[in-house]
């Protein structure tokens, strides 16, 4: 803290030292002893009568017998001035605030408060000694009666808590003590560390710097020093809090950023925790952001608490309100305009913008041809764009080298995670297009199908086609065959080819025998997945998109809801969603019309079969002369999957026997798997 400030402070307590001293005379001269030893045990005649001689609710201290403190506000740059203008306190505001705070910055007040009050356990101000003190007729009294109350800025501001006496639990509102709250004490020492309750809910962005502002914000920016309130939506990490953090910079002004969802999981009323949020953003004269904002609205009303709104409408700053939908306030007579901003994930050309000028900080080995690529394949917003490429130059520079192609795509996919808990299983691609044994005609569909991603910025953002046909960036299909037939490997290899994170969805965690529950946990996927670009592999579709039933109770026409909503989720979303069924004849016909891709995965022919064995069996494997993989494929019919488990399954028969894997190996085996489905393998 400057000295000026410790100066100023300390001028301010002398004024109210000079007004208690006043009182204490005052209280003599009238009489009073409390230093009776009998006092309060005993009430004498004289005492009674001397209580009488005193009009009802007048003070004990005669009119014009003290004279206010002279304190001055205007011209000084210092904590006590600073809060004084933020909460817009009045002369009487600031001095009952002072004289609440003795006690907090000089124990001797405590005594002498226990001196004026009578009580040597009184040792803060009381309301009855507030009003004593700075009331000198009835009218006066009862307006510091007011300043106390809770609507009151002392009060409503929490920078004062008026608490009943603990001596007096059922006492009348006259001995409530007023305490100051230790953040109040802190901030006017020269602490201004954010309150410890508001942990992880609230967090002071400083001013910084001019950031990204997009075109659309220009009419904000303008707006900016009338101190508008802003709404903004559209999914999370769109840009929203790095477009607030620029509209900041021209003014310099600091942002105090509220997670509302956050906050209302405190383990404390809301209505606290909002007044203790809000009285951060007093203190550091902030403009105020409130993400999540959904959170504090009313899930009937669709407004939030009448105390909350009035509050943001009464806040002097600029205030953002972040959310994922729009929303409209109903209040009629509302003091002040909302403006809107609405926010998407950005085209090619915005994110093609943006790789550059992130890329361009840093000397790196990078081509213009691995911007682009990264580009059209990933649709992250501003912010994953800038950390992703903050990750490949970190992970270049950990090698000592420059960062490349594949470091761009590390630091894509590490930024690509989705949060989505129980609900799907991130799949890390291991194989590629060498990988997959499958008939001309399914590998050129799955050729396709990563070529249609692979350009989809030339047809849609440069042939206009994202204008003409809306929707139409996305690509769902469909992979129908039995088990083993390669429907998850080829899944595997088009996210390796693309460079994209591919996640399999748990259908046992989405599907939910409650009402709406599926359609929550499909939400959470596609919002999570929308601005990661994110594979999503439904494997075993059928359970979730069967055939639409007739209705004939409440449980059916729920699941045909189910079925519509994924249809419109699907729809979209702009990523590659591919669904896979082992029994394609009972998905619904509306359905697979919707479909880009629907490819068929025939169980493999002997000639399959053959390319098959030989690729599950690694070349270094010792193998026995007598290993026919033409005559096993000939004989046994069996799906990539099952070829996949024997070949591990002879290879570990082997090394216990032998070391070298034989026919024999092979047919046991294959015995095994055929058991596990419930076959009889014949001689």
């Amino acid at each position: 803290m400057k000295i000026a400030d410790w100066q100023y402070l300390q001028q301010s307590l002398r004024e109210i030292d000079r007004f208690i001293r006043d009182a204490v005379d005052a209280v003599q001269e009238a009489g009073n002893d409390p230093t009776n030893t009998l006092r309060g045990l005993v009430i004498t005649e004289d005492e009674v009568a001397a209580y009488l001689d005193h009009d009802p609710m007048t003070a004990p201290i005669p009119e014009g017998a003290l004279e206010f403190p002279n304190l001055d506000f205007q011209n000084s740059d210092n904590p006590l001035a600073r809060l004084v203008a933020a909460f817009g306190l009045t002369t009487l505001d600031s001095i009952i605030l002072l004289l609440s705070l003795a006690p907090e910055f000089d124990l001797r007040y405590e005594r002498i408060y226990a001196f004026l009050q009578d009580d040597v356990a009184q040792r803060h101000a009381s309301v009855n000694l507030m009003m004593n003190l700075l009331g000198s007729s009835t009218e006066e009294r009862f307006i510091i009666w007011k300043r106390l109350t809770a609507e009151m800025p002392l009060r409503q501001h929490r920078l004062i808590n008026v608490v009943p006496d603990p001596v007096r639990a059922n006492g009348s509102f006259l001995s409530h003590q007023i305490r100051v709250d230790h953040r109040v004490t802190a901030y006017l020492l020269g602490d201004n560390q954010m309150d410890g309750r508001l942990t992880q809910a609230v967090q002071v962005r400083p001013y910084s710097a001019a950031g990204w502002l997009p075109q659309p914000a220009e009419a904000i920016q303008a707006a900016m020093p009338e101190s508008p309130l802003v709404y903004l939506y559209g999914n999370a990490e769109h840009g929203q809090l790095e477009m607030a953090l620029a509209l900041c910079a021209p003014q310099q002004l600091t942002l105090v950023q509220v997670d509302m969802t956050a906050l209302v999981a405190k383990d404390m009323p809301i209505e606290e925790t909002w007044r203790l949020a809000l009285r951060e953003a007093y203190l550091n004269r902030a403009v105020l952001y409130i993400d999540h904002w959904e959170s504090a609205l009313n899930e009937t009303t669709r407004m939030p608490a009448p105390a909350l709104w009035q509050s943001l409408l009464e806040y002097p700053q600029t205030v953002f309100m972040a959310a994922q939908d729009e929303w409209e306030p109903r209040d009629l007579n509302r003091s002040r305009r909302m403006l809107r901003l609405g926010f998407s994930l950005p085209d090619y050309r915005e994110r093609y913008n943006t790789w550059e000028e992130a890329v361009n900080r840093y000397p790196t080995a990078l081509q213009v041809a691995d911007i682009e690529e990264t580009s059209a394949k990933f649709i992250f917003t501003r912010s994953q764009i800038i950390r992703a490429v903050n990750t490949a130059v970190d992970l270049a520079q950990s090698r000592g080298e420059l960062a490349v192609k594949a470091d761009l795509y590390a630091g894509a996919q590490a930024h690509a995670n989705l949060q989505l808990g129980s609900l799907a299983r991130r799949i890390v691609p291991r194989f590629g297009w060498d990988d997959l044994i499958l008939p001309p005609e399914q590998l050129q569909q799955l050729r396709e199908m990563s070529d249609r991603l692979r350009y989809s910025h030339v047809v849609q953002d440069d042939w206009g086609y994202s204008e003409a046909m809306p929707n139409s960036a996305g690509i769902s299909a469909l992979f129908a065959g039995d088990s083993g037939t390669g429907k998850t490997l080829s899944a595997e290899v088009i996210a390796k080819d693309l460079g994209l994170v591919m996640y399999k969805i748990d259908l046992s965690a989405v599907v939910s025998k409650y009402i709406g529950e599926t359609e929550k946990n499909l939400n959470t996927i596609f919002t999570a997945a929308q601005s990661s670009n994110a594979i999503l592999f439904f494997d075993e579709a059928d359970a979730l998109f069967g055939k639409r039933s007739e209705v004939k109770d409440a449980r059916d026409r729920y699941a045909n809801i189910e079925i519509a909503y994924l249809l419109q989720q699907i729809e979209a979303y702009d990523g590659v969603v591919i669904m896979a069924t082992n029994f394609r004849q009972n998905l619904d016909d509306a359905f697979t019309r919707r479909l880009d891709f629907l490819i068929d995965f025939p169980f493999p022919d002997a000639e399959y079969r053959k390319r098959l064995w030989e690729a599950h069996f690694p070349p270094r494997t010792p193998m026995a002369e007598d290993v026919n993989f033409k005559t096993i494929s000939e004989r046994y019919r069996l799906a990539g999957g099952n070829i996949r488990n024997v070949a591990l399954a002879a290879a570990y028969l082997a090394a216990a026997n032998g070391q070298v894997v034989t026919q024999e190996h092979i047919r046991s085996a294959i015995r095994r798997e055929n058991q596990k489905m419930g076959r009889l393998l014949e001689d």
